[in-house]
C-alpha cells in the first residue's frame, strides 16, 4: 500500500532556521546528513523505494484560490499553524506497521512530526 509521509517542523524551528547564516545552514545540514544516510540505508535493506522532496521555506509559498471566477493569489501559507510542512515521501510499504517503522526513523520525527496518510489507489 502506498503512503504519504509528511514531514513537519514547529514554526519556531523555521524561524530559527531563517536567522542562520549560509555557513551555519550548511553546518547543520552536514550534522544531520549521517541520520538521513542511515535512514536511506535502512530503506534499501527493507526494499523500500520512496519518492520525495524537501520543500522550500513557506515564506516563498503562494496560495491560489478561485472565487466567483476570479483567481486570487496570496503569500502563503494561508493559515496560521504551529507546524510547517518541510518535505515528504511517497512510499509503497508492506503495511501500516512498516510505514510507522519508517516514520519513526525519519530524522524530522525527533524534532517535529511525521504524518502518515494512506494514498487512495483506484
Amino acid at each position: 500500500m502506498k503512503y504519504l509521509l509528511l514531514f513537519s517542523n514547529p514554526t519556531e524551528r523555521w524561524d530559527e532556521w531563517r536567522r542562520l547564516t549560509a555557513d551555519e545552514v550548511q553546518q547543520r545540514r552536514e550534522e544531520v546528513l549521517p541520520q538521513w544516510n542511515a535512514l536511506f540505508d535502512w530503506m534499501g535493506e527493507q526494499g523500500l523505494d520512496a519518492d520525495g522532496l524537501e520543500l522550500e521555506d513557506p515564506a516563498k509559498a503562494r496560495v491560489v484560490q478561485v472565487q466567483e471566477g476570479n483567481t486570487i493569489v496570496t503569500d502563503g501559507p494561508f493559515l496560521e499553524t504551529k507546524e510547517v510542512l518541510g518535505g515528504y515521501f511517497v512510499v509503497d510499504c508492506r503495511d501500516l506497521d512498516q510505514a510507522i517503522e519508517l516514520a519513526q526513523r525519519v530524522p524530522v520525527a525527533s524534532v517535529g512530526s511525521v504524518e502518515i496518510r494512506p494514498v487512495v489507489e483506484n
